[in-house]
């Protein structure tokens, strides 16, 4: 099949039409292979650049790895096959663009050889990356470890029926409500410096409360995490495909069931708020295919469910995805602020400045399509609009794109602890904004740690 050209006004996909990422897609003893693929970076400074980009996003015959922008980078992976002609094609409409990665494959291999704990049943560690089970059982020695301070709750399975588990620490035991915040991520397959991200935060507020004794965050809330939302995507990343983004939801058989690519919900154009808007697709051979219908997915139904049953409880909802090193705020269905988009934005600005000081790493933030394309049906939009939660934001983790997706593990322990800063920062605001008492005696549910701190 001869690649079609991109130059084409008007093209688009039809639903049942595979992609070129499907179309070109080869594999080596059943793992897909990415080399000879490159990432160009494109630079849409201007408005005719900008349109253009757009045309090409909206076609969908390449995999963004970050939206259409005109104020950041756009990163777009482009398979061997096509190189020359999107080249010629931004040259032509005058796009400035640079290649950014000569060969994914090499990254991907370095990172298998360096950065992966292949046993499923490793100890849990931050200077690696684990697989599904590991993170799994991890949570479950914490809730042995400290049954006085955390709780698991089941709350549904994942298409290819995985358990999903929601980590819950807090000091009043599994029925309290306290005011809440709610942390998750993995919710794109690909995306794995989130999920390494977001128990390491956990792990450090269990470690701050039983070893160091330091309270005030573990008294005033409880917190809810939920590392790995799309587990049924992360672990084929792990077998099958390293750059795998959705969900593993059957679908049609394409083409006699030929592109497996074709499977799955983009889980983050899948809630259900302005679901089948701007920045999604009825393709289901897209990479921000949106489903069949709202919460198609059962990995995100549960956790609609979970936190609509604590809506009254969760003053903040932080969802965390990787990369570009963007704090993104509501809305991001459209070019529509929030009412209170200054008092948002002024959380989210003292979040990055204590986030910096750890290790002068610099965010930026704001409104999703200020910074990015329109996405609608996504978690923090759901969150605020459906959920009620005033404060919800979306962290882009480390790093701007030099490895992207790949980020090497050595990065996991500082992403954490400069995102760790930025949330406990935020934690600080919620404390003032709701009027959050916090004991000034350790409560009863702390005295209890004392046989962990003292045997």
């Amino acid at each position: 099949m001869e690649p079609i050209s991109i130059s084409g006004a008007g093209l688009t996909s039809p639903a049942f039409f595979p992609t070129f990422a499907c179309l070109f897609a080869t594999f080596r003893n059943g793992i897909r292979s990415y080399e000879g693929y490159k990432v160009f970076r494109v630079n849409a400074t201007n408005t005719a650049t900008f349109e253009a980009l757009k045309n090409v996003y909206h076609q969908e015959e390449f995999d963004f790895w970050s939206p259409p922008s005109m104020v950041s980078p756009t990163d777009i992976l482009v398979p061997p096959q096509q190189i020359s002609s999107i080249g010629a094609f931004f040259s032509l409409v005058g796009a400035k663009y640079e290649i950014i990665n000569e060969n994914v494959q090499f990254d991907v291999d370095f990172e298998q050889l360096n950065y992966i704990v292949r046993q499923e049943r490793a100890s849990m560690s931050w200077n690696a990356y684990h697989r599904f089970e590991t993170i799994q059982s991890w949570m479950e020695s914490m809730a042995q470890q400290y049954p006085a301070l955390v709780t698991i709750f089941t709350v549904g399975n994942s298409t290819e029926n995985r358990p999903l588990k929601v980590m819950k620490i807090s000091t009043g035991g599994a029925g309290s409500q306290k005011p809440a915040i709610w942390l998750d991520g993995g919710i794109h397959a690909r995306e794995w410096v989130a999920p390494a991200t977001v128990s390491f935060i956990a792990n450090e507020l269990i470690t701050q409360t039983v070893r160091k004794r330091q309270t005030r965050y573990i008294e005033a809330f409880d917190w809810y995490f939920d590392p790995m939302m799309n587990p049924d995507g992360y672990e084929y990343t792990h077998q099958f495909d390293r750059l795998w983004r959705k969900t593993r939801s059957g679908g049609k058989p394409i083409l006699g069931g030929l592109f497996g690519c074709c499977k799955g919900t983009d889980p983050n154009r899948n809630w259900d708020h302005k679901w089948g808007g701007k920045g999604t697709s009825k393709n289901q051979c897209s990479q921000i295919y949106h489903g069949p219908s709202p919460a198609s997915e059962p990995e995100v139904k549960a956790i609609q469910d979970f936190i609509l049953d604590r809506k009254d409880q969760i003053k903040l909802f932080l969802t965390f995805h990787s990369y570009s090193q963007l704090l993104l705020l509501p809305w991001g269905y459209d070019n529509v602020r929030t009412d209170d988009h200054d008092e948002l934005m002024r959380v989210g600005d003292k979040a990055l400045k204590a986030l910096e000081k750890v290790h002068g790493t610099k965010y930026e933030g704001g409104a999703t399509p200020e910074l990015l394309y329109p996405a609608a049906g996504g978690s923090h939009d759901w969150a605020k609009a459906v959920a009620n939660i005033k404060f919800a934001y979306c962290y882009e983790l480390r790093d701007k794109g030099r490895h992207g997706f790949t980020l090497p593990a050595n990065q996991i322990v500082p992403t954490g602890e400069e995102t760790f800063a930025a949330v406990k920062s935020m934690a600080d605001d919620m404390i003032d904004f709701y009027n959050i008492s916090i004991p000034t005696t350790p409560s009863e549910g702390n005295r209890i740690f004392e046989t962990y701190t003292t045997g």
